[in-house]
């Protein structure tokens, strides 16, 4: 039997949480699925390899240049997702992270003299920690997420942990890991040169490279001083931020201030593969546990460098898969890039054994089988 899916997104940004939603769709296609995608928010990025795969794609947001606000556009969105789900009428409606969570349970709340909307099933995916939400606004979201059969799907048991401690509860959330697609390493010498190119450094440059949200949590100004750092003793090192967020005018006035100011560079809507450009990879905080874009460097056969601990530990074990360092210590990612451009032989069996642990703790079929699991569950259970 064939079924239906909706998944309602912000945006087709791939590095992260879409790449993961890529490889489900993927799966579920070629079981025979109907695969639903809305676009909530941005619509900013290349779509013809999702529509060509067979998916249907549904932009909802008329604002599709700016961010998604949940509040600010739950008033154009919501009628418009509840006349879609009222058309494809799926068998799951499915949240795929950040504020598509919130907007997709206020859509499917039954509101007072509205007749139910036709779906069977409703999740979503978090695959970040949960921010700090004042009073009002955390009891509002637990009133949403008590829904009958309404479950969660997070990476880590830490995620698991904070949910339960804001209220939710625990036969609600399922952990399911997140994986790596592998990567094309024959295409890396390609990509490295193109990116340099469009950053304007030269092609001897060393690049180290994170991709985060630009906000205060992602710990990003510990990465610019850290390049502030090594750039006085290797002027041919540089750095690339990869994303988009608020505080992008203030990262770059802080980079200003530094002495390695023009060797840090921002990228907020680049190709999936440029990640196989860096030389390194910078991972700076614990806000994406079993972190999909660590891996997918790590996958990539680069030589990665994360702080130690929830979420990390598991993938990064030091000297051997990986550099661990200390919280907020900006020092210790300088240092360890350091090692790595002097140490070339070093860092090429650091990156293959960092490949080798993610392609066997972490595989895509892992991940998908967890979903397909759920789903069959789900399916079985009405």
């Amino acid at each position: 039997m064939n079924y239906r899916i909706l998944f309602t997104i912000e945006n087709l940004f791939e590095l992260g949480s879409v790449g993961e939603l890529k490889i489900l769709t993927e799966t579920l296609l070629t079981r025979g699925w109907e695969v639903h995608l809305a676009i909530l928010g941005e619509h900013l990025h290349e779509a013809n390899q999702w529509i060509e795969s067979g998916i249907k794609l549904h932009v909802l947001n008329q604002d599709d240049r700016t961010p998604l606000h949940s509040f600010r556009d739950c008033f154009s969105i919501v009628p418009e997702l509840r006349k879609l789900i009222r058309t494809v009428s799926p068998d799951f409606v499915h949240a795929w992270c950040g504020q598509a969570e919130i907007l997709t349970l206020v859509a499917t709340r039954n509101a007072p003299f509205t007749q139910p909307l036709p779906f069977k099933h409703l999740m979503s995916t978090r695959l970040t920690n949960p921010r700090e939400l004042g009073f009002r606004q955390q009891i509002f979201e637990n009133y949403l997420g008590d829904t009958p059969n309404f479950t969660t799907v997070v990476p880590h048991a830490s995620i698991k942990t904070k949910l339960i401690e804001h209220g939710k509860s625990d036969a609600q959330i399922e952990i399911i890991a997140n994986s790596a697609a592998p990567r094309k390493v024959a295409e890396k010498p390609i990509v490295r040169e193109t990116l340099r190119k469009q950053l304007g450094i030269p092609q001897t440059a060393y690049l180290a490279g994170t991709v985060a949200p630009l906000v205060h949590r992602s710990r990003l100004k510990d990465l610019i001083w850290a390049t502030d750092l090594l750039t006085c003793i290797r002027p041919d090192f540089h750095f690339l931020i990869i994303g988009s967020g608020s505080q992008l005018s203030r990262l770059h006035r802080f980079a200003s201030l530094t002495e390695a100011g023009s060797h840090v560079h921002f990228l907020n809507h680049p190709e999936p593969s440029l990640i196989q450009g860096l030389d390194f990879y910078w991972h700076p905080h614990f806000q994406e546990p079993i972190s999909a874009n660590l891996m997918s460097a790590m996958a990539a056969e680069i030589p990665s460098i994360a702080v130690y601990g929830e979420g990390t530990e598991e993938i990064i074990r030091h000297q051997e898969t990986g550099f661990a360092v200390n919280f907020g210590a900006r020092d210790e990612f300088a240092r360890w890039t350091k090692f790595l451009i002097e140490k070339p032989n070093e860092a090429k069996i650091l990156a293959r054994q960092g490949r080798e642990l993610v392609e066997r703790t972490f595989p895509a079929k892992s991940m998908v089988n967890g979903y397909l699991t759920l789903y069959d569950r789900k399916l079985g259970s009405t």
